[in-house]
């Protein structure tokens, strides 16, 4: 009797495609390119991606203050841009820009802090976009019930939706980059 994992590996070899490993394992992780940026110039846009998910956090906790968070992504975002790749100057500078604007939003405003991070999160998507390895073990993921831009992104495979907050929490299904 052969073994059912043995078979789809077997499968995955003959096919070949960029790699069997990579055809045959679950997630982003497995196909996503490997990076081309230098390792202080990743180490800085992790930065980014750091102070991007604690501005989630945030909001899918329902708490409407952002600001210092904000202010950390804008900064990183503006300070990463420097050193990047050409492809990535310009949505990273967009990403400091719409954080910077999220930051200026009154500390009590819910609402408009989402809609804020909307937009700080469509610049986050680019800069994924523009460089495709910064996928590696983020998940895309939108809201239908959302105003504005629904997608947003996060690390956990377990929908945390900071658009919705504790209205509805787990509202949201995996989407593009």
């Amino acid at each position: 009797m052969i073994n059912g994992r043995l078979v789809i590996l077997f499968a995955c070899a003959v096919i070949g495609a960029s790699g069997w490993l990579a055809a045959c394992s679950k997630g982003k992780d497995a196909t996503a390119p490997q990076t081309s940026l230098p390792a202080a110039t990743r180490a800085d846009i992790d930065k980014v991606f750091s102070a991007y998910e604690l501005v989630r956090e945030a909001l899918a906790e329902d708490r409407a203050d952002v600001r210092l968070q904000s202010t950390t992504l804008a900064d990183a975002a503006r300070a990463s841009s420097k050193a990047a790749p050409q492809s990535l100057r310009e949505p990273l500078e967009e990403l400091s820009s719409a954080a910077r604007q999220l930051a200026e939003i009154e500390s009590g405003d819910l609402n408009a802090a989402r809609s804020g991070f909307g937009q700080v999160s469509r610049a986050l998507i680019a800069v994924l976009s523009a460089e495709p390895s910064l996928q590696r073990g983020r998940y895309v993921y939108e809201c239908p019930m959302a105003k504005g831009y629904k997608k947003w992104v996060q690390v956990s495979e377990a929908v945390s939706n900071p658009y919705m907050g504790s209205e509805m929490l787990e509202c949201g299904t995996e989407a593009e980059f």
